[in-house]
């Protein structure tokens, strides 16, 4: 029961990190590009900014949680010696 609340927390993590990386990518986008108008809703110039932004949440996502479950079962696996991980009995 362990490792599954482990997993849960890191992908809780993994979301909340990739939410804020994707909020700071947000606003910078805000501040760089041209303010939005009415006329351009329904454009691209509305859905690009909206579609990186959630490719990069998605992305971070992904990343934080690999690296973390790597970090896990590298961290659980420390105690058992070499021979003993390859023992298959």
């Amino acid at each position: 029961m362990k490792k599954p609340l482990l997993a849960l927390g890191l992908l809780v993590l993994a979301v909340g990190i990739g939410f804020l990386v994707a909020w700071g990518l947000l606003y910078t986008m805000i501040a760089v590009l041209p303010p939005f108008r009415p006329e351009d809703d329904e454009t691209l110039r509305e859905f690009i900014p909206a579609a990186l932004t959630y490719l990069t949440w998605g992305t971070t996502t992904l990343i934080v949680f690999i690296v973390g479950l790597r970090r896990l079962r590298r961290r659980t696996w420390s105690h058992v010696a070499p021979s003993e991980a390859l023992d298959t009995r």
